[in-house]
Parts: C-alpha cells; structure tokens; sequence
C-alpha cells in the first residue's frame, strides 16, 4: 500500500536505494521527504499524502489495484519533475492509475485506483 506518506517512503527507497529520506538526513523542518541523488546532483522532495475519501486516519484503506501506468525510464538529464514521473510511471505499480508533472512548479501528483493521492513537491 503506497497511500501514505511513510509507505511512499519506503517504495521510493526500493526504487531508488541510493534515495535518504529526510528522517535519514537529519532533515526536520517537513515531516515526510526524500533526497535523491542524480548526475545532475541532489533532488530534494517533500512528500504529502491526501486520504481517498473513504478512509480515515486511523484506520487506513485496503490497497486497491488496476491498470498501472507504463511508459520507459527517463534520461539522466530530464529535468527533476519529469524524471522522477518517469521513473514512477516506468516501475509500474498497480495501485498508481496517474502521475501529473505540475506545470508551473516542480511537483507532481500520484492519483492512486483507490482515490488517495500523493503530492511531491520539489524543494
């Protein structure tokens, strides 16, 4: 189950196993996030999850499957935003049905089958 922040975490440390999270990096001012190293050098996220609209927070929703997204890995040199869409859309995990690049402000958004989401904002 990807839908909170924590479980992202941890999908995105099996992913990408050179990624730290903040915890890790002794980073406290947000709560959730990763650092990701590229030649590019580091990208810096900040992770932030939205319940579907059935679940509450002490009592998380069961994984919902589907469709995955698909598509190939990315360059070295796309930009942060699209690169890590890239990455997520290529590992095709069943419980993401869309990844969104934000278009004014390095971010994206996962839509997950069951209607949560996850915000990822780059910092």
């Amino acid at each position: 189950m990807l839908m909170r922040p924590e479980q992202f975490l941890t999908y995105l440390k099996e992913l990408l196993p050179t990624a730290r999270t903040f915890a890790e990096t002794g980073e406290k001012k947000y709560p959730f996030g990763m650092v990701i190293p590229r030649p590019s050098g580091e990208d810096r996220w900040q992770v932030i999850g939205q319940l579907s609209p059935a679940e509450k927070h002490d009592t998380p929703a069961p994984a919902t499957t589907g469709t995955p997204t698909e598509g190939p890995p990315p360059p070295d040199t796309a930009p942060a935003p699209a690169w890590l869409a890239a990455t997520l859309t290529a590992a095709a995990h069943p419980e993401i049905a869309a990844i969104t690049v934000w278009p004014t402000t390095p971010g994206l958004t996962i839509d997950y089958h069951n209607g949560a989401k996850t915000f990822v904002r780059a910092l």
